[in-house]
């Protein structure tokens, strides 16, 4: 189980740093005129699906921690 959520989080990172770097570079540019751009645009859409529900995952297993911890 350990193991999973490792695997979860990391792929959670990778998604996020994806989206921002992409993000990034389309809050930069004005229209899509070349490859690259559209490329980006491409990029941070199949990117952003991935980091909401993983996003999702790792708020419920916070929330799921929070709620099985015992009061001190």
């Amino acid at each position: 189980m350990y193991i999973k959520t490792l695997k979860i989080v990391f792929i959670f990172l990778i998604a996020t740093s994806i989206l921002i770097f992409s993000g990034k570079h389309l809050l930069i540019i004005s229209e899509v005129d070349t490859l690259f751009d559209g490329l980006m645009v491409m990029v941070f859409f199949l990117s952003l699906f991935p980091f909401l529900s993983l996003f999702s995952v790792v708020l419920n297993k916070v929330f799921k921690g929070f709620s099985h911890a015992k009061n001190y």
